[in-house]
């Protein structure tokens, strides 16, 4: 019984994370709350978790809370989990499929490079408000490059060692709470930028009548990274597809999951923020009747690309 005897979540002494820091020694405040959430989600996740999580949260806080939250999420939503290491985050069966969830937490990119995502600007109390258009292309390269990272290094060498089947049902959960600008979500959802060639809205009007004729989006098969501070006049951009779920590539991923939910800022019910968007292609695909308490987004194909519904 000496191996469930709880431990504490949070470690005495320094800690390069200065979230882990704010929430492991407030005393009051909104931040207490933060802390007793994470200590209840460590009640069930302890566990399931390898033996540098603790040390890990106190280096990247946010990512490895994102693990811990997810897991639990799946736990008390009455499923058992396993966790293999090394492996994805969790698994799951549903009805008969095993599902592999492995979560991953996009950050702004290396600082200097011109893909870099901005900070948002802070805005004292008194100060004059500043408007900052949200980079839209710049947050969808950094979803992009967890994808890619996570399915094309990890997912396939999981793969290649026999610790998943390509059989099982394979999501990449997002969650970009460490970009700024991705507090919020854009038009269309980032994950759907991602997952399909879809770009930015538009809507066609009748000047004469002064009506909206019809509303859309924009095609968008690649996004165009910016040029490298050494690049030269007339130097071809990098050029970055979009569209996961449209390349065969990436058949043997069956969805994406996203959420901003933080140790802060959980509001209801677990899971209740999730975005779930199955992989109409996958070779192994999400059984038709899972989903989370949040947003499920079905897809179709119809005559000139997808008809997406969010439910």
């Amino acid at each position: 019984m000496a191996n469930r005897v709880l431990k504490p979540l949070f470690l005495d002494g320094d800690a390069p994370d200065p979230a882990y820091c704010n929430i492991r020694d407030t005393k009051e405040g909104p931040l207490v709350k933060a802390r007793y959430h994470c200590e209840y989600l460590w009640v069930f996740f302890q566990h399931h978790a390898d033996r540098e999580f603790q040390d890990e949260l106190r280096k990247c806080f946010d990512q490895r809370y994102w693990e811990m939250y997810l897991t639990v999420s799946l736990i008390l939503a009455g499923y058992d989990v396993t966790c293999p290491k090394p492996g994805p985050d969790v698994g799951i069966v549903f009805k008969g499929q095993r599902i592999w969830f492995e979560a991953t937490s996009p950050d702004r990119g290396k600082d200097g490079t011109p893909d870099q995502v901005p900070k948002m600007k802070s805005v004292e109390l008194g100060e004059d408000p500043v408007v900052q258009n949200a980079p839209d292309e710049k947050i969808v390269l950094r979803y992009l490059n967890s994808i890619s990272t996570k399915f094309n290094e990890q997912y396939a060498n999981w793969l290649k060692k026999g610790t998943v089947s390509d059989k099982d049902a394979f999501v990449i959960a997002i969650n970009p709470r460490e970009i700024d600008f991705d507090r919020f979500d854009g038009s269309p959802p980032r994950i759907l930028q991602a997952a399909y060639t879809v770009g930015a809205p538009y809507a066609v009007m009748d000047i004469k009548e002064g009506a909206i004729t019809r509303v859309g989006y924009q095609f968008r098969s690649h996004i165009k990274k910016e040029p490298k501070k050494d690049a030269k006049a007339g130097d071809e951009l990098t050029k970055v597809d979009t569209g996961v779920f449209q390349q065969k590539e990436y058949a043997a991923l069956s969805g994406l999951l996203c959420s901003r939910v933080d140790a802060a800022n959980h509001l209801g019910e677990m899971d209740s923020d999730f975005q779930l968007a199955p992989n109409p292609h996958a070779q192994a695909p999400l059984p038709d009747a899972f989903r989370f308490r949040g947003t499920l987004f079905e897809s179709k194909q119809v005559r000139d690309g997808y008809q997406v519904i969010a439910k």
